[in-house]
């Protein structure tokens, strides 16, 4: 299987170097060229650094887009014609920083961000906000924890999307446990109740029903 991340920042980094070591391949795509060469070189055989965005997605089977919230509506407009009946998970926290160097959300309170993003993608397109709930550091010292595997939560509102966001998660070293729906996926982000949680599977369920 083949998984495109577009973006290889700190979180899309982490998601790549994790991914690999489960064996996934990869196709790797950012604005900064460079920074997708050296981490295609840095993980090896399995990765291979993009030409551009579209080539990226066009033959992978799922789509990572770890981008900036800010720019992931003109990403997703550049590439939508090769989104249609892929699985495209979304890690990005709606949140950006101030003239003052505060962190702030971007969207108006109540409104989701998997909501916001689902309006973004062409028909067809089976959305996932997943891989966002932990910070880069925090993924990669929590993968593949023994004797029992950290849980990674998602959300979707795609039962067919299920599978394949799921099987990631567990390429990638994690449990996987829906939180609900897209509507949920402000639970996930920076300031949720499942945000940089490192729980197992009993209570990771527990606070899924107590909710």
């Amino acid at each position: 299987m083949t998984t495109a991340i577009i973006g290889t920042g700190g979180i899309g980094s982490a998601i790549a170097g994790r991914l690999a070591s489960g064996g996934e391949a990869l196709q790797l795509s950012s604005a900064d060229k460079e920074s997708a060469r050296a981490l295609a070189a840095a993980i090896g055989g399995a990765a291979v650094a993009a030409t551009d965005n579209p080539s990226a997605v066009r033959d992978a089977d799922a789509v990572i887009l770890a981008l900036r919230f800010s720019v992931l509506k003109d990403v997703i407009g550049e590439i939508a014609d090769a989104l249609g009946d892929k699985s495209v998970v979304v890690p990005s926290n709606p949140v950006g920083i101030d003239a003052h160097g505060q962190v702030v959300r971007l969207l108006p309170e109540g409104e989701s961000s998997g909501e916001t993003v689902a309006t973004w993608l062409p028909t067809g397109a089976r959305l996932a906000m997943a891989f966002g709930t932990m910070s880069a550091g925090l993924f990669e010292s929590s993968s593949n924890r023994s004797p029992e595997l950290a849980v990674l939560f998602y959300v979707t509102d795609e039962d067919r999307g299920n599978g394949e966001v799921e099987r990631l998660i567990r390429t990638a070293g994690f449990a996987p446990m829906k939180a609900g729906g897209i509507n949920q996926s402000s639970r996930l982000e920076v300031g949720g109740d499942l945000h940089d949680l490192v729980v197992g599977p009993a209570e990771a369920r527990s606070l899924i029903v107590g909710a």
